[in-house]
């Protein structure tokens, strides 16, 4: 499948891996290393609602456009090479000075002046306060403490149906509105560039049939009542209708962190493993579900916590790796030194391991999967 960045005055073509059966849960490659500026004088919280409410009523996308229109700004972008574009972004902090807005790092990479242009007409002159090119996020900071605030929702108590508005710059145009539903959860894209551009993994995004287009990315998909669930960051250019999102737990997980110049960290596992799905599909039969091991790479938290080849995850704490629910989308709103409980189904039994979570950084470049059966 072919993907898109939504930068509008470049569209950049990507390629999404879909036959991959054995994936390596967060090792490393060889792309960009997260940054951040110093940290400010005040650590800036940034509020979650959790859980994110799901509309009991009609559904009113003017409601959600009152509520965060505000707060969603034009991003206009000089590139260093002589080049620009334009994204979106949505103010998500602020202290006594400045105020903070998240963004994709694609959107503002290798920029040499980053405008913020805000719905009531104010504009600004940003500076990049820090960008993570694993995630895809960025956030941009402004000397003015005034600007209305977005406030994030819980992505991890989104259901798959649920109607969601998207808000951004779509070619150019400012503050546009388009609504759909959340199509599926916990999707895994790999997107290249070309070109010697390193591929980007994005292990854990949602999929949303609502309308966006380049000059979308960095802006909010919303849930009815105007809270962030979504950071729209790239869409399939083959289909229709199918555009991808970072679940808002890790845009504010990684803000937070770049916010308060700190260097984010990324989970790691060092498991190979094969989903359902590909397992089934190639002869293989088990009672139980969910991802099947099939190596657990030396001196990583995999084979520190005693996973074997052979095992059945069915569970990351009390999440069940079923219905779409992907190993890596269980791990990801967690931060490197938190340890998960494991459910493995072993040899007919059924055993719960503890996993010390690792950074991305600890993976050695050596280290891959077996081939798939």
């Amino acid at each position: 499948m072919r993907v898109v960045k939504l930068t509008a005055a470049v569209t950049v073509a990507l390629l999404v891996g879909a036959g991959c059966t054995v994936r390596p849960i967060g090792t490393s490659r060889t792309s960009p290393t997260p940054s951040a500026k110093a940290s400010p004088t005040a650590v800036v919280p940034i509020p979650v609602v959790s859980p994110a409410p799901v509309a009991t009523g009609a559904f009113d996308p003017a409601h959600v456009v009152q509520v965060l229109g505000p707060a969603v700004a034009e991003l206009i972008v000089r590139q260093s090479n002589g080049g620009g574009g334009i994204g979106s972004g949505f103010v998500v902090a602020r202290d006594s000075a400045a105020t903070y807005l998240v963004t994709n790092n694609h959107v503002v990479a290798g920029a040499s002046k980053v405008i913020v242009l805000m719905p009531d007409g104010r504009h600004f002159t940003a500076t990049v306060q820090g960008t993570d090119p694993i995630q895809d996020i960025a956030v941009v900071k402004v000397n003015d403490a005034s600007l209305p605030l977005a406030q994030f929702g819980d992505s991890t108590k989104l259901k798959v149906g649920q109607q969601v508005v998207a808000i951004g710059s779509p070619l150019g145009n400012q503050a546009s509105v388009t609504s759909g539903i959340i199509s599926a959860l916990h999707r895994t894209i790999t997107a290249s560039a070309g070109g010697g551009t390193a591929a980007e993994d994005l292990p854990d995004v949602m999929q949303t049939d609502a309308a966006i287009n380049p000059g979308n990315s960095g802006g909010p998909l919303a849930d009815a009542e105007g809270n962030v669930i979504g950071v729209n960051t790239a869409t399939n250019a083959a289909g229709q209708g199918i555009g991808f999102a970072i679940p808002s737990l890790i845009a504010k997980r990684i803000a937070q962190d770049l916010i308060a110049g700190r260097k984010p960290g990324h989970p790691y596992m060092g498991v190979c493993y094969q989903s359902e799905d590909s397992f089934l599909a190639g002869g293989k039969d088990f009672v139980g579900y969910g991802v099947l091991v099939t190596a657990a790479l030396a001196g990583t938290p995999a084979a520190k916590a005693g996973l074997k080849a052979g095992d059945l995850i069915e569970k990351v704490d009390d999440v069940e790796l079923n219905n779409g629910q992907t190993l890596g989308g269980a791990i990801q709103p967690h931060a490197p030194g938190e340890t998960v409980q494991l459910t493995v189904l072993r040899a007919g039994s059924t055993t719960t391991l503890p996993l010390t979570l690792a950074d991305r950084s600890s993976a050695s470049s050596a280290a891959s999967c077996p081939a798939t059966p």
